[in-house]
């Protein structure tokens, strides 16, 4: 049993937030219809490529899968639909009236345009809960505008904030404008589906992608620093403690301390009551940050950062080494909690060498494991059929005109 067993959901989106809203939804256990247009989006494209081989260095077989849509893909069923033909948009509007939950990422009018929009849909399905995920919502001056994750990590704040005072603002090394919206609009999926349990009633869902990293922005005095000015840029430091990364003799190690107690076993253990003297409190210690820091680098760069963090978790110091994007698939707490899975090609009984992450929240009674991604349009028979109503000739017509690819 899954969280959302019973919940049919269609996944009409692209690329990445609307198809990480989809999969955290299959993860929990819906079920999930992809639709996309002829060949698939760009992620169908772009290698390197899984086969049921392994993996592929040359051109794109039929059967290859993209490394990226065999992730994002888990848990999902494949149909191919043209909805830039009417057969296909009607075909479509047969499936959704038939469905619990449609999730989009397009730009605002794009599925009005199509004659797939809310309105229509609602009166064929007022049960539907249809999730839009946007750049900046549906209207305002600046809704027509495109966005992408970088685009919107500037325009949001968080890029000002990030990067050293001698340097260019710095984006986040994630996708964050895209994956923290989506996280957003599966939340609000599930809460509409809630809603709907207490009063029948589908809705629309607006999640934009600049509103969601706004609110990762405004846990901090902003407006305060409106009247006296942004403090300037800190890399990995916080102005407000003692809190950056500090090179060892093989590496980096990032420290946090937030409280007196953290900072007095800090400096007894680097035998430096001169370092307590200019911090015992935490406003002492913000205003000579920069001192203090500098004693503390001292400290690290005498010793390899497994000597260092030795030390500092023997006294609860709260520190951890600066991994390589990659070596979280050899950490042995990420290995324990079985955070990376091996992806699977369909068309294979043997899981590939490739990783994807699994399903991050645990449940003591509930399972989260997904199917292996299909090839593109595996499911487009079997869903307009079994799903959507179509007889065996009104599909062979969508054949015919080409809606079907």
């Amino acid at each position: 049993m899954k969280p959302l067993s019973g919940v049919r959901v269609v996944d009409l989106t692209r690329v990445v937030s609307g198809p990480v809203c989809t999969w955290l939804l299959a993860s929990l256990g819906a079920e999930v219809i992809r639709v996309d247009p002829p060949g698939g989006d760009v992620t169908w494209r772009i290698p390197p490529w899984v086969g049921a081989d392994g993996e592929q260095s040359e051109a794109m077989g039929p059967d290859d899968i993209g490394i990226s849509y065999l992730r994002k893909g888990r848990g999902k069923r494949s149909v191919v639909l043209d909805l830039g033909r009417s057969e296909g948009a009607d075909a479509f509007r047969r499936l959704v009236a038939n469905v619990d939950v449609l999730v989009d990422n397009f730009r605002p009018g794009v599925m009005d345009s199509l004659g797939v929009g809310y309105e229509i849909l609602s009166e064929l399905n007022p049960r539907l809960i249809h999730a839009s995920i946007t750049g900046y919502g549906p209207d305002g001056p600046d809704a027509d505008l495109a966005s992408m994750d970088l685009i919107i990590q500037g325009r949001s704040g968080l890029m000002a904030k990030s990067g050293f005072p001698d340097g260019p603002p710095i984006k986040a090394g994630a996708t964050v404008g895209d994956q923290f919206p989506a996280a957003l609009c599966a939340l609000g999926v599930v809460a509409a589906l809630r809603q709907r349990d207490i009063d029948g009633q589908g809705q629309h869902i607006d999640v934009a992608m600049l509103d969601s990293l706004v609110t990762m922005l405004w846990d901090e005095p902003l407006d305060l620093y409106r009247e006296r000015g942004m403090p300037d840029r800190i890399g990995n430091g916080d102005p407000r403690g003692i809190l950056d990364t500090f090179e060892c003799q093989d590496g980096w190690v990032t420290l946090v301390v937030t409280s007196d107690s953290q900072f007095e076993r800090l400096t007894e253990e680097m035998n430096r009551p001169d370092l307590w003297d200019l911090g015992p409190t935490i406003p002492v210690r913000a205003a000579n940050r920069a001192e203090i820091c500098e004693g503390v680098s001292e400290w690290m760069a005498a010793r390899t950062t497994e000597a260092a963090l030795a030390r500092l978790h023997a006294i609860r110091v709260p520190a951890g080494a600066v991994a390589s994007a990659y070596a979280s698939a050899d950490d042995p707490q990420i290995q324990h909690r079985q955070a990376l899975v091996p992806l699977h090609h369909p068309h294979s009984s043997e899981p590939s060498d490739r990783l994807g992450p699994a399903f991050p929240i645990k449940f003591s009674r509930s399972n989260t494991d997904q199917t292996p991604a299909e090839t593109l349009g595996t499911s487009t028979y079997s869903v307009l059929k079994s799903i959507a109503g179509l007889t065996e000739e009104e599909i062979n017509r969508l054949k015919s005109a080409g809606a079907l690819g």
